[in-house]
């Protein structure tokens, strides 16, 4: 019984060695590239790994995005050391970004799915492809998930890089604990996993169609049960933070946002022209990316006040190109495949005492009718030396879903100027 004990204790040990570790899971890893048919380039490169004696492979949604937008044009292939095999998909999770594709031929032992996340602060290592340079292990530190958001995301210290995409997290057992997906922009070593139980929850998805229309089928269905579900949780939060403490932004308020946005407030002084500017603004994080189409479900909230301490003359020019410089909203041409034309709308409006001048715009989705990104800017026009300026940026939802959240957010401001 010593013997035994003393074996697996042996075998733990040698585990943490990075080379043991190498050589263990290396026959289960692949790299995923998508091909437009031009010889020897590949359109997307990522990485995947083996999770059933079937040939199932786990990457992320956005490694094989395209083939699911045009499978006509692209194929899927999966490469094991110096083993390239056509790799065919069989579901998709758009927004968890993660993907199931099947290869033919493998004897490599699939990787075991842990059934729990890791204690916070344990040791995990990540598998992938960065840069399509060649297979690596990068060691690191699991940090919990993600509070914000309406996407689950797995905090992890370690320094992904493109084309690890797809790749696995592993816990001190060399178990599954999630999957990699993304990087924070601009943070050293700050990046991000989808937990394992988003992948289990997709290996009970049946097989998809692989013909376009029906590929476009699922992707409609999975955007629309994601608008509702967001929508919901979205209205919920806002309802539900109406008790909170507001917020002061200069001498305005506004009802605090929900815990789901990450918020960073600040201000600055223009001395020369006697102008002084308040700013908080709030943002979700994690919203999932459709290929070709963008982030949706993102929802953006700017606020603004400009005061100037010497007299209204010129203040309102100032707040207008403000205001202008916000708008991200672009021309788009009538053959645009993605988007319709945007529609603008200008409107003045008074509530709760301030008046306001408004302009709104939607952009329409042509392949899920009913869903767009919308944008509003309005700008209070009843202070006599400050206005408070607005911005609300919301992509991928119904229209009932963003007036109803436009409604939220422009009813939880109190007059400026009033305490």
């Amino acid at each position: 019984m010593l013997a035994a004990l003393m074996l697996l204790v042996a075998g733990a040990v040698s585990e943490t060695n990075g080379e043991a570790r190498y050589e263990r899971f290396k026959p289960s890893l692949f790299t995923i590239e998508v091909h437009s048919g031009n010889e020897g380039a590949k359109s997307t490169v990522g990485s995947g790994y083996l999770v059933s004696r079937d040939g199932l492979v786990a990457t992320n949604y956005h490694v094989v995005g395209s083939y699911i937008d045009e499978p006509e044009r692209y194929s899927i292939r999966a490469i094991n050391g110096t083993t390239t095999t056509a790799a065919t998909l069989v579901s998709f999770d758009l927004v968890n970004d993660l993907a199931l594709i099947r290869v033919s031929r493998t004897t490599a032992p699939p990787l075991v799915l842990a059934e729990a996340p890791p204690p916070l602060g344990s040791a995990i290592v990540s598998f992938g492809n960065p840069e399509d340079l060649g297979l690596s292990l990068i060691n690191g530190v699991f940090n919990g998930s993600a509070a914000k958001g309406v996407v689950d995301r797995m905090l992890i210290s370690m320094p992904l890089n493109s084309g690890m995409s797809g790749g696995p997290i592993l816990d001190a057992r060399g178990e599954v604990v999630g999957t990699n997906v993304a990087v924070m922009r601009d943070a050293n070593s700050l990046s991000f996993g989808v937990p394992v139980a988003r992948l289990q929850a997709l290996l009970r998805r049946p097989q998809v169609g692989l013909t376009k229309a029906a590929l476009l089928a699922e992707t409609d269905r999975q955007i629309r049960e994601f608008e509702a579900a967001t929508s919901a949780r979205l209205i919920g939060a806002f309802d539900s933070a109406r008790g909170a403490p507001p917020v002061a932004i200069g001498r305005a308020h506004s009802r605090r946002p929900p815990e789901l946005f990450q918020c960073w407030d600040g201000s600055q002084e223009h001395k020369n022209e006697a102008v002084t500017d308040s700013w908080y603004r709030c943002d979700l994080q994690f919203s999932p990316m459709v290929e070709r189409l963008g982030t949706i479900g993102s929802v953006d909230i700017y606020l603004q006040q400009r005061r100037s301490e010497k007299s209204s003359y010129g203040l309102y020019g100032t707040v207008q190109a403000l205001a202008r410089g916000w708008s991200r909203v672009e021309a788009v041409s009538p053959t645009d495949e993605i988007r319709l034309p945007p529609r603008c709308v200008a409107s003045r409006f008074a509530l709760a005492g301030t008046v306001w001048k408004a302009n709104a715009c939607r952009t329409g989705y042509k392949k899920h009718p009913g869903l767009a990104d919308y944008e509003l800017i309005a700008a209070s026009v009843s202070g006599a030396n400050d206005s408070l300026v607005v911005y609300l940026g919301v992509d991928g939802l119904r229209a009932e879903s963003f007036d109803d959240i436009a409604r939220r957010v422009l009813e939880g401001l109190t007059p400026v100027g009033r305490r």
